[in-house]
């Protein structure tokens, strides 16, 4: 008989179009092997006719030339994987997009984008009454190019590790009312793997006509409606304004979705963000700090406008000079005054050595809409509240804190260094974190201008997963080594790169080597075969 998971199926054709009276009656008068017999030619009927439909959704598939990827490789599980050189986060989203809906189109389907509950994954939608093509040209799609599907609504896991190509991968399909497709890529290390928390969710709608106007109704709540009028037109729109991870490139190709649905999200960050990197170390390890950091932004933060490199020393050789890249010659102690930065944007991020994302951030992560800032709250005890930053707090606002500021990342307004000079605030001394021999606490120029910040209401501070790491600390490679295998941290920082205890103990060795493993792709900033990671065996 044909397969049971299949929409198609003998037994579902055969409760469709005969009635439950009369398979009451052939049960009692039919004699079974008859029954058998006309159920076994139905059933092979079937077969033939969903083998047909699926080499002729394979033949359109193959036509579009859909899914190309470098060569294929296995995860640790055994699932199939494609190596991309030069893959991001940002760039496996859209391929995973341009195959879904490039595949929808050459089977004629209707669909459009929906802006889903869960910025992580991209949302399609498609008529309940199209199932049955989708599906085959879906699987023909992931014959192709090897994927993998999970039924979200209701939810089923068990197919997870089964390729998509395969019929027992399906046999949730028929009572989903949300699927979810997802492919496994990699960078040519094989370091890098990307996909398990991103995909593609396709939301199968139907028609509701109870209403004078007939309109669309979705299986589940989204970030704007459920219900549309089903004559509602269609426009084109930017990744960027369906998911806040995306980059808002207006030259990307953008997509499809319903003028119903063209709504900016409550989270949504308009204005433009730029990032501040400062440079001072000017030693291997020094540069792999700097090389990391813009791995980092080019990996996780895609929507980033201009990095501005403020360099204290001599910039490497492999920096790439762009239209996205600036760098500006400072002395010491010249992050006190950025807001003189030339072209400088309203907000940005501050990287100091050592400061790294560990995983996808959205503007909204460290900026509100209003164009608040976010720090991360830090660390509090005796130390913190006696050092000096608490004091020059409190004499600029006449406010006392009550938490420190976590290291990391920083996100920063123009405006607020300004008026932290017209308050009369002065510079304070800053120690260079990569020299001391312990992990320190609050930064002074971050203590005193978010403290400030949110006494005027300019800063909102939250509490977003981070770490901060010296590179003296005992027992450190296994901290790298768990950092690496769950990535789940959103800010990382890293001190004590240059003492001579992390040096001779090879703490400094380790995070370079961990550097290498966690960032993997080189960024758009680097030159192309130049400027070669350092090896971190070598002395510094």
């Amino acid at each position: 008989m044909s397969q049971p998971t299949s929409m198609s199926s003998a037994a579902h054709v055969y409760r469709r179009f005969v009635p439950q009276p009369v398979r009451s009656v052939a049960a009692t008068t039919v004699p079974a092997g008859v029954r058998r017999k006309v159920k076994g030619g139905l059933a092979r009927t079937l077969s033939r006719r969903e083998a047909r439909l699926h080499r002729k959704a394979l033949r359109r598939v193959r036509r579009a030339g859909l899914g190309q990827s470098e060569r294929r490789t296995k995860a640790s599980d055994g699932r199939v994987a494609h190596v991309h050189t030069g893959l991001t986060v940002d760039l496996a989203r859209r391929l995973d997009h341009d195959l879904v809906t490039q595949a929808l189109d050459a089977a004629e389907v209707p669909w459009f984008a929906v802006p889903g509950l869960d910025d992580r994954r991209l949302c399609i939608a498609v008529m309940q009454k199209d199932k049955g093509t989708v599906r085959r040209v879906l699987r023909a799609l992931m014959e192709e190019h090897t994927g993998y599907l999970v039924s979200v609504s209701p939810a089923a896991g068990d197919t997870r590790e089964t390729p998509g190509s395969h019929i027992k991968a399906w046999k949730n399909y028929g009572k989903a009312r949300v699927i979810r497709l997802t492919w496994l890529r990699t960078d040519p290390t094989e370091n890098l793997w990307l996909g398990e928390d991103q995909g593609i969710e396709i939301e199968f709608w139907a028609t509701n006509t109870d209403l004078p106007q007939e309109r669309l109704i979705g299986p589940r709540p989204n970030r704007v409606q459920r219900a549309v009028p089903a004559e509602a037109p269609g426009v084109e729109i930017g990744l960027d304004r369906l998911c806040g991870y995306c980059d808002n490139d207006g030259d990307l190709e953008p997509t499809v979705t319903l003028e119903n649905f063209d709504v900016p999200r409550l989270e949504e960050v308009t204005f433009p963000v730029d990032a501040v990197l400062l440079w001072q170390h000017a030693t291997p390890w020094g540069e792999e700090l700097l090389r990391a950091s813009l791995r980092s932004l080019h990996q996780y933060t895609p929507w980033v406008d201009v990095v501005h490199i403020v360099a204290q020393a001599e910039p490497p050789a492999w920096l790439r000079g762009n239209e996205r890249l600036s760098v500006v010659r400072a002395r010491p102690g010249a992050e006190w005054q950025l807001a003189q930065l030339p072209d400088l944007a309203d907000h940005f991020l501050l990287l100091r050595p050592g400061a790294l994302f560990g995983r996808p951030v959205r503007p909204f992560d460290y900026f509100t809409p209003g164009g608040g800032t976010r720090p991360r709250r830090g660390a509090w005890n005796a130390s913190e509240s006696f050092a000096e930053w608490v004091r020059a707090g409190y004499s600029a606002t006449g406010r006392l804190t009550g938490h420190g500021y976590a290291p990391g990342p920083q996100p920063y307004r123009t405006d607020v260094l300004s008026r932290l000079v017209e308050a009369g605030a002065s510079a304070l001394p800053v120690e260079d974190d990569q020299m001391l021999p312990t992990a320190p606490g609050t930064h002074p120029m971050d203590g005193v201008a978010h403290h400030f910040g949110y006494v005027a209401g300019f800063a909102d501070p939250s509490g977003e997963a981070w770490t901060a790491l010296h590179a003296a600390l005992p027992g450190i490679g296994i901290r790298l080594e768990r950092l690496l295998v769950r990535r789940d941290l959103q800010q990382l920082q890293f001190h004590g790169l240059g003492t001579d205890q992390a040096r001779a103990g090879g703490g400094t060795q380790a995070v370079v080597r961990f550097l290498h493993k966690y960032f993997p792709v080189p960024s758009v900033f680097e030159h192309d075969g130049a400027g070669a990671p350092t090896d971190p065996d070598t002395p510094s």
